[in-house]
């Protein structure tokens, strides 16, 4: 083997040397890169996977309050509910308990006029029979009982009142009456005229009694002494005179 054999040979070994040197380096590099890619990789997923975790249970805490609030809020849709419904039945009591009450008063009251009603028909009853009793003119039919006449501060106006009497019990008397006052008469001074008191409503008719009482006009400046009462029925006519001064 010449030298430039061994020389060629020696070249070639450093040659696979160097190469392999090189692809060691080259393998060493790639090695440390992918470890440290693996390793910032893993740190990434890692923190990665911390985010996604956190965010998770922000998210489940989020749910779970949601949940309570809900839970809290149909707690209290249902207590209004359960509240609502005993107001309902409180009211409902309270309103059949008016209804109730209104109902009774009513019907209290309604007995109370009835019953005043009947006290005041005895007591009409029994002024008829006292009335009767005290007649101070029983041989007639009517009678004309408790006579009142009052001028009212006007002067133009008359107040009267006064009560027909039956004597006989229950019969039906139907008429009229009349009242009128003195005038001097200008041919004698000794003898009156009467002058007729326009009543606006002057019919009767009853039995037992009638109260008689009104406010009529008289003549403005009348000088009256004296005050007639006329009552015609069934067919007779009954009189009174009340004596004003």
């Amino acid at each position: 083997m010449n030298k430039k054999d061994i020389n060629n040979k020696n070249i070639i070994i450093t040659e696979k040397k160097r190469i392999i040197r090189n692809n060691f380096l080259i393998l060493i590099l790639a090695l440390i890169l992918s470890l440290v890619f693996i390793f910032y990789t893993n740190d990434f997923i890692i923190e990665n996977s911390k985010s996604v975790h956190n965010k998770n249970i922000s998210l489940q805490e989020k749910i779970d309050e949601l949940k309570h609030n809900i839970a809290e809020k149909e707690k209290t849709i249902k207590d209004l509910e359960n509240n609502y419904k005993e107001i309902n039945k409180v009211f409902e009591k309270y309103t059949d308990a008016i209804k109730f009450k209104v109902a009774t008063s009513d019907e209290i009251k309604t007995k109370l006029f009835e019953k005043d009603e009947e006290i005041l028909a005895l007591n009409r009853d029994l002024n008829y029979y006292k009335f009767l009793i005290n007649s101070k003119d029983r041989k007639n039919a009517l009678s004309i009982e408790d006579v009142k006449f009052e001028f009212l501060p006007d002067k133009k106006s008359l107040k009267y009142s006064f009560l027909l009497l039956s004597n006989n019990n229950n019969k039906k008397n139907i008429g009229s009456f009349s009242l009128y006052y003195d005038v001097p008469s200008s041919n004698s001074n000794n003898s009156d005229n009467k002058k007729k008191i326009k009543i606006s409503n002057n019919k009767i008719n009853f039995k037992n009694y009638m109260q008689i009482s009104g406010n009529a006009r008289i003549s403005e400046g009348a000088d009256i002494g004296t005050l007639f009462i006329d009552v015609k029925c069934n067919g007779k006519i009954y009189n009174h005179v009340q004596i004003i001064k």
